[in-house]
């Protein structure tokens, strides 16, 4: 297998591992189990590519926007007149490391900036990161330490614990991951120029893709003498537009972390409960989905799919959040900007990987790009009546 192959192996394994375990969990246990009791074990999908997910109130500190901070004074240079960099010592470098420490800005539920400090550590085949903590200035604090997740409010004393959840990072920013992220992009771009604070030499890169597994977009910044990379932004739409949903604006890369850095001890007086009841909420809706009627559960895959990309085509976001109740037509509006889909290529058979049902279709965008971007359904039973939604969507292939 050569490595461009062995680099599309991973992402769909990464994709689908996380999304596959917490669907199945979630479609023969976390339904019912939590009729019964909030305590009930359920596995969340992971975030991927630099998406650390955090429920609200604490949430702001993960999936929040953040105050675009403009650089001034960068002077641009043709990359053909001195090329000093090469996204190849990047990818080699990062293989020493498997720990980070972090720090950015991000906005609260009010819209008000607050810094915050992370620290994260990778598994062992540097592919994904199991291991996390982040503190704010506000006194939140969330750690992921294995199986285990923790968020502490302190404005309300809660401590969520979602237990069976795992993945924090996904995949992990090592060897594998710039290589592969720079195969499946729609629009990499490298721009030179100088830090105006340390007149450092550096490169800024941009890109964006439509599933990954919701549209993101990147600007990454690499010290050309240290090949390493130094800021790192993502919004959750296609073209760099409105405040990024996760901004770091320095990062340091370490050879490991300790264990006891991600030890979490609950504060005196603090209320636990259990964090799957939010979600729970959102995948229970019964004016979501699509009805099963007459159609089998494969028909049923076949035409919610092809309603869901219609609809995105169509800028019809109230139909895709109602097919996909994980976000708000709102929310799905702001994802797709500027993702420019224009028509649905092909729905390919449905099939089932990771206890997940996966159906792929072939997606043509602007300028003539194809690319295979996979959904993930989940079969319900509400009052009766057999339905499905999609919980996820994630990138099976690229041509």
């Amino acid at each position: 297998m050569n490595p461009k192959e062995n680099a599309e192996k991973l992402i769909r394994e990464l994709v689908l591992t996380g999304t596959g375990d917490a669907d199945n969990r979630i479609l023969k246990d976390a339904l019912a189990a939590y009729e019964k009791s909030e305590t009930s074990k359920a596995a969340e999908p992971p975030p991927i590519i630099w998406r650390i997910i955090m429920n609200k109130p604490i949430s702001k500190l993960a999936a929040a926007a953040i105050i675009m901070v403009a650089v001034f004074g960068i002077t641009l240079w043709d990359k053909t007149v001195t090329p000093v960099w090469a996204i190849e010592d990047t990818i080699e470098l990062l293989a020493r490391f498997s720990g980070m420490h972090f720090k950015g800005i991000l906005l609260d539920e009010e819209g008000k900036a607050v810094s915050f400090e992370a620290w994260a550590r990778a598994n062992e085949e540097q592919t994904a990161s199991n291991h996390l903590r982040i503190e704010s200035e506000t006194g939140a604090i969330q750690v992921v330490s294995g199986a285990q997740r923790y968020q502490y409010d302190p404005a309300t004393a809660i401590v969520k614990i979602t237990e069976g959840y795992g993945t924090a990072i996904n995949p992990w920013p090592g060897p594998d991951f710039f290589e592969s992220l720079q195969e499946m992009v729609l629009d990499w771009k490298e721009t030179y120029g100088k830090d105006p604070a340390t007149n450092r030499d550096r490169v800024f890169v941009t890109c964006s893709h439509p599933a990954a597994p919701d549209p993101r977009s990147w600007r990454f910044e690499f010290d050309v003498e240290s090949k390493l990379p130094v800021s790192i932004k993502q919004w959750d739409n296609m073209k760099r537009e409105g405040l990024p949903g996760f901004n770091v604006e320095s990062v340091t890369f370490l050879e490991t972390l300790p264990d006891e850095l991600f030890d979490f001890e609950i504060p005196e007086g603090a209320k636990v409960i259990s964090a799957l009841a939010e979600r729970n909420k959102k995948l229970k809706d019964p004016n979501s989905g699509m009805l099963l009627g007459d159609m089998n559960e494969e028909q049923a895959c076949m035409e919610i799919t092809r309603r869901y990309w219609q609809a995105v085509i169509e800028d019809n976001w109230q139909t895709v959040a109602i097919l996909s109740p994980t976000s708000t037509a709102e929310e799905w509006e702001n994802k797709y900007s500027g993702s420019n889909f224009e028509e649905i290529v092909e729905i390919i058979e449905p099939y089932q990987e990771y206890g997940a049902t996966i159906v792929p279709s072939k997606i043509r965008f602007e300028g003539n790009v194809t690319r295979t971007i996979s959904v993930s359904i989940l079969f319900r039973e509400i009052g009766g009546q057999r339905s499905c939604i999609i919980v996820n969507t994630c990138i099976q292939d690229w041509d």
